[in-house]
C-alpha cells in the first residue's frame, strides 16, 4: 500500500501555461480545444508544477502499470464489457463500453491489487475505457496500444488547491497536505474565477511533473462587420484590414537553422551510431525539446498580442483562413516545403488565436482563403502578376505587397458572408 508522506516541496517551472491538453497515447498532448455547449464554450488553463516525493512516483507507476493491465484485459475480450454496434451514419461497426461491468471486474483489483485510492481507481477505469475505444474504432492502428510513459490523472473532486498565510498548498485525498514553494500569486489572479478541473501527474527523469488545470465557460461572441483578418505565412503573421496593418516575425528560419546546422549535422556525423549512444540521443533530444520550446513561445506570445491589440482597436471579429485540406496537399509538395508546413504550425497558431480570442469575448470566423492574396482588391480581377512579394494588377495598375492585398480580401469575404457591400 501507499503511505501518506508530510514532506514534500513543490517547485514551480511555469508558473501560467495556458494552454489545453488532450487525451492521448502519450497522455499529455497541449493543443487548444474548445467544448461547445450551444451558445457557450468550455476554455481551459493549466498551471505546470514539479514534485520530487518518492510515494508519488510509486503511485503513478501503480497507476499506469493498473492501466495497461485493464487495457490488456478488455482487448483479450471486448464483448465481456461492452457491445458492438452498427452506426448508421458512419457505417461502421463500433464498440460501445459498459461501464458497470467494468468497474465491478476491475475495481477491487485496482484499489487492493494496485494499491491505488479510489478516486484514482476510478479515473484508471475511465481512462482504460477511452484508450480502448479509440484502439478498437480505429482501422488504421491494426488493434495495437502501447502505454510508454507513466501518467496518471484524478479530477477535480480528489484534491484541492489553497492559499493561506501567503502560502499555496495542495491537497490529495488520501495523502497529507503538500506544500508549494516559489508560488506566484499572479497565476491564482489570473485563474480566480475559473474552476478546478482535472490534475494531471507525469513521471519524468525521475521527476513528477504536475499539470493543475482549470476551467472556464463563456459565452460564444457573436460576429459582426467590425471585422480584422490574420494572414499566415512562412515569413510573418499579418494582422490588418482596409484601415491598419500588422506585421509579427515567425521563428520558422530559426527553426530550420537548429534543425539543419545541430540535429542533421549530429546524426550524419555519427551515421547510424546515433540511434545506439545515449549521449547523442540525449543531445539530440534537447534540440527537439529547445525547437519545440521556440514554437510554443511564439503561438502563444503572437496570439496574446493579436487578441490584445484586436481588443484596443475596438474590433470584435476575427477572421482566419479555414486550412482544412491542407494538411493533404502538402504530401503534393517537395520536402524542403513539407519541413516548412511542419515547423511553421499554422493550425496551432490558429488555434491560440481562437481561444485567446474567445477568453476575452471577442468572435472568431474562418473563412476561404483560396486566391485572396492573387486577386486584386480594387477590381477583383485574378490578372496579376508578381514582382517578388508585391502584387500588380494588369486591369487598373493596382500594387500593393501580396499579405496586406491577402487580409484586405479575407475581411470583404466575410463582409460579403454578412451581406455588407464591399
Amino acid at each position: 500500500m501507499i503511505n501518506n508522506f508530510n514532506e514534500i516541496v513543490i517547485e514551480c517551472n511555469y508558473l501560467i501555461i495556458n494552454e489545453i491538453y488532450k487525451l492521448t497515447e502519450n497522455f499529455i498532448n497541449y493543443v487548444c480545444k474548445q467544448t461547445h455547449m450551444g451558445d457557450e464554450v468550455s476554455l481551459t488553463g493549466v498551471v505546470e508544477m514539479t514534485v520530487r516525493a518518492e510515494p508519488l512516483v510509486q503511485l503513478i507507476r501503480n497507476y499506469t502499470n493498473a492501466l495497461r493491465f485493464v487495457v490488456h484485459e478488455i482487448l483479450r475480450d471486448p464483448s465481456k464489457y461492452g457491445r458492438w454496434r452498427y452506426v448508421k451514419r458512419s457505417k461502421r461497426i463500433k464498440w460501445e463500453h459498459d461501464l458497470r461491468r467494468i468497474h465491478h471486474s476491475f475495481y477491487e483489483v485496482l484499489k487492493y491489487r494496485f494499491s491505488l485510492p479510489p478516486k484514482f481507481a476510478i479515473a484508471c477505469q475511465k481512462e482504460a475505457v477511452a484508450i480502448v475505444k479509440s484502439v478498437l474504432n480505429n482501422e488504421n492502428n491494426g488493434g495495437k496500444c502501447v502505454i510508454k510513459n507513466y501518467r496518471a490523472r484524478v479530477d477535480y473532486q480528489a484534491y484541492k488547491i489553497e492559499v493561506r498565510n501567503g502560502k499555496c498548498y495542495l491537497k490529495l485525498r488520501n495523502f497529507d497536505e503538500i506544500e508549494v514553494t516559489g508560488f506566484s500569486r499572479k497565476w491564482f489572479t489570473k485563474f480566480k474565477d475559473w474552476r478546478l478541473g482535472d490534475l494531471i501527474m507525469k513521471l519524468e527523469n525521475g521527476l513528477v511533473k504536475l499539470f493543475v488545470t482549470f476551467k472556464k465557460t463563456v459565452k460564444v461572441a457573436e460576429p459582426s462587420e467590425n471585422a480584422v483578418a490574420v494572414d499566415l505565412n512562412f515569413e510573418e503573421v499579418v494582422l490588418g484590414n482596409h484601415e491598419f496593418e500588422v506585421r509579427f516575425k515567425t521563428p520558422l528560419r530559426k527553426i530550420i537553422h537548429l534543425k539543419k546546422n545541430h540535429i542533421e549535422k549530429t546524426q550524419k556525423k555519427y551515421n547510424r551510431k546515433w540511434r545506439y549512444v545515449k549521449g547523442i540521443r540525449n543531445a539530440i533530444s534537447r534540440w527537439w525539446s529547445r525547437i519545440n520550446g521556440i514554437t510554443n513561445d511564439f503561438v502563444k506570445q503572437v496570439s496574446r498580442r493579436i487578441v490584445v491589440f484586436v481588443k484596443e482597436r475596438g474590433y470584435d471579429t476575427i477572421v482566419l483562413e479555414d486550412l482544412n485540406g491542407l494538411k493533404d496537399e502538402q504530401a503534393k509538395l517537395r520536402k524542403s516545403w513539407r519541413e516548412r508546413f511542419t515547423f511553421f504550425a499554422y493550425r496551432k497558431l490558429q488555434n491560440w488565436i481562437e481561444w485567446q480570442a474567445k477568453k476575452e469575448g471577442l468572435a472568431v470566423v474562418y473563412v476561404n482563403p483560396a486566391n485572396t492574396s492573387k486577386t486584386c482588391p480594387k477590381c477583383k480581377s485574378l490578372n496579376t502578376e508578381f514582382r517578388e512579394r508585391i502584387l500588380i494588377c494588369k486591369d487598373c495598375g493596382f500594387t500593393m505587397n501580396r499579405d496586406s492585398v491577402a487580409v484586405i480580401n479575407l475581411v470583404d469575404r466575410w463582409l460579403s458572408i454578412m451581406g455588407c457591400a464591399v
